[in-house]
């Protein structure tokens, strides 16, 4: 496999903040381009570069390679006062994109009403949990067929008529209860922020179609994760997009065949941020330990993540609704010490059945009681460990038992956060990317 021939989708496997920015950045230097395929920036990687964190929302990660051309395709939503914002501050730390971006003409625009509409209804007694960007409002305007699209920019003069029909409505929504700016207002800001992306707004699949017949590599970056997806994830806890396997081609354009792996994130725990289901949520001083050893707070909107052992049971499910061709272990440093970890392999029901299967329905998840098997901790730390053989026998033997419960193997083991700290196991797919 030569990165020259290889097409690679990297996704989350869990509820997102799995560590994929890590890979993405980590891989992306092998590839000539770096696709970010659906979500917002409700997303959020960061990354380490000799001791340095940067945080990316929107932008792809490959941003941090001279070489390697980014694209946004069809699937995301952009908020372009943020997506301004991360260029500059790239620019100022010396991340020039310039002449290697392309922004999808057929990308949806998240406007100043559908932040309103977010805000309203996460301020009511149901709460999902989301961030407040206005991400989902922007997807439902989309699904609608009033949604504004990066295209549209091109043609300021119809901008006011493309955006009123679903302006006004969230205005009837809402009612007194907000503010909202005039639609001039929307529109005018929205002119005016547009302009440096002017350039940058093109066929995007025209070009990742041109790529990928031409023999160029691509790495395709997902944003959040699978128990996230708006099919396949713990609704109606998830996000507004399909961040699983599927999402890929309708956020491309590009046909199944065009992949050629996929590697899954996960992290050697659990977190997830926001309300839903958690089976596997330590609600004591260990679920604490890993908060704070593990700095489980979001890159996005810094709220402290939910934390708990790992649950083979929805990375089994997430590895087959991707067919994950391999494991990407991220954060097994943060388990150093403890005198056991555990790990969630199956769900007991109500009726005190233990099964492995995710329950559809919210109110089903209630009732769930997660089976945790046990195994002897390692006191010898794992941070920085690049060779399989310098590994605990017992931190080995738990990613051995890991592997064996989500039918999966490992082809990556992030052991810190930086670049140089982890390693590719013998075999794995990633070998001649990596070594």
């Amino acid at each position: 496999m030569t990165a020259g021939s290889t097409n690679l989708a990297i996704l989350g496997l869990q509820w997102g903040d799995e560590g994929k920015g890590k890979l993405v950045d980590l891989l992306s230097a092998r590839f000539q381009n770096v696709t970010r395929f659906q979500g917002g920036n409700n997303a959020g990687h960061t990354v380490v570069v000799n001791g340095q964190s940067i945080a990316l929302h929107q932008v792809p990660s490959g941003a941090l390679h001279p070489g390697c051309f980014l694209v946004v395709g069809s699937g995301v939503v952009l908020n372009l006062e943020v997506f301004l914002k991360e260029l500059e501050n790239l620019r100022s730390r010396g991340f020039d994109l310039g002449g290697r971006l392309l922004i999808s003409d057929r990308a949806h625009v998240i406007l100043p009403h559908h932040i309103a509409l977010d805000q309203w209804r996460e301020g009511g007694s149901v709460k999902i949990g989301t961030t407040g960007r206005g991400i989902g409002p922007a997807y439902e305007m989309k699904a609608a067929r009033k949604g504004i699209r990066m295209g549209d920019l091109l043609h300021p003069k119809t901008l006011a008529e493309r955006i009123q029909l679903g302006y006004e409505e969230v205005k009837i929504l809402l009612g007194g209860s907000s503010a909202l700016p005039p639609l001039e207002t929307i529109t005018a800001d929205l002119v005016r922020l547009s302009q440096p992306l002017l350039p940058l707004i093109g066929n995007a699949q025209e070009y990742l179609w041109k790529a990928w017949q031409g023999g160029e590599s691509i790495l395709f970056e997902g944003a959040q994760a699978t128990l996230l997806d708006i099919d396949h994830g713990t609704y109606p806890y998830v996000t507004s997009s399909n961040c699983s396997i599927g999402g890929l081609f309708t956020g491309t354009g590009l046909p199944p065949k065009a992949l050629d792996h996929v590697l899954g994130v996960a992290k050697a725990y659990t977190t997830r941020v926001g309300s839903g289901p958690m089976p596997s949520e330590l609600l004591d001083a260990t679920g604490e330990r890993l908060r704070q050893v593990g700095r489980e707070f979001g890159t996005t909107t810094g709220r402290p993540r939910r934390c708990g052992w790992f649950d083979a049971v929805i990375t089994r499910h997430a590895c087959r609704t991707n067919g994950a061709d391999g494991l990407g272990i991220m954060k097994l440093d943060v388990m150093d010490g403890f005198a056991e970890v555990g790990m969630v392999v199956g769900y007991r029901d109500g009726a005190g059945g233990v099964g492995t299967q995710l329950p559809a329905c919210a109110s089903d998840w209630d009732e769930i009681q997660p089976v945790v098997k046990l195994f002897k901790g390692w006191t010898a730390p794992t941070r920085g460990i690049t060779d399989a053989k310098d590994l605990p026998a017992e931190a080995r033997h738990y990613l051995a038992a890991l592997c064996d419960e989500v039918e999966t193997p490992m082809a990556y083991l992030s052991t810190g956060p930086d670049r140089a700290e982890g390693y590719v196991p013998a075999g794995s797919f990633l070998e001649p990317l990596l070594k």
